[in-house]
């Protein structure tokens, strides 16, 4: 995932609306986010986060500024994978609830050539499902391995083998390699010449 634009507002300390433009920060290839404790470095990532999932890493709904009543954001970003990319433009309007904060609109579009906008979705549930088709990662995924909390990276390191692996199989894509790996592994055994101990052989492995 590639991000292009992000523009948020009512989000933590930014109560008028932000404009980040990641193209021309990118010029370089490479480019960091600095600041002091408290200028808003985790802002920026957590509406990224809001834009996709509706939710952020940390284990808060506290996010809505104080004298605003709710945040709105809007995420451009580009997928690409081997034979095209594309552009989707996502966003929301988060507001607070008695149980916190929920999202009460959200858009997806999909940005054809010239800039022009086709709307994929404007349900909430929907619009969620879409995301999670488009990037290819769960929200835990991606809290797990594009954008890691302060404290997540050596969580992640001291899981399970297997959790590891699960999660790297989705991030990358991994799951179609393993069944054609069992196809072929199954298919050699049966194309193996019967030999004395072959039967019990199969039966274990079945």
């Amino acid at each position: 995932m590639k991000p292009i634009k992000l523009e948020f507002s009512g989000l933590n300390s930014y109560i008028e609306k932000t404009t980040i433009d990641f193209e021309i920060l990118m010029n370089h290839g490479i480019f960091g986010i600095f600041g002091d404790t408290g200028s808003g470095k985790s802002t920026i990532l957590d509406a990224i986060s809001l834009a996709l999932y509706g939710e952020i890493p940390r284990n808060t709904q506290d996010y809505i500024n104080i004298n605003c009543d709710k945040a709105i954001i809007s995420y451009e970003f580009e997928i690409k994978n081997k034979y095209k990319k594309k552009r989707y433009r996502v966003s929301r309007t988060i507001v607070r609830s008695e149980m916190g904060t929920k999202t009460f609109k959200a858009k997806l579009s999909e940005l054809k050539n010239n800039n022009i906008e086709e709307v994929l979705s404007e349900d909430v549930d929907n619009v969620n499902k879409k995301i999670i088709n488009i990037i290819g990662l769960t929200f835990n995924d991606f809290t797990k391995a594009i954008l890691l909390p302060q404290g997540r990276f050596n969580e992640f390191i001291k899981s399970t083998d297997s959790s590891k692996r699960d999660t790297l199989e989705r991030v990358f894509d991994l799951g179609k390699y393993g069944e054609i790996l069992n196809y072929k592994i199954i298919k050699s055994i049966m194309e193996v010449p019967r030999v004395k101990g072959l039967e019990i052989f199969e039966k274990t492995i079945n």
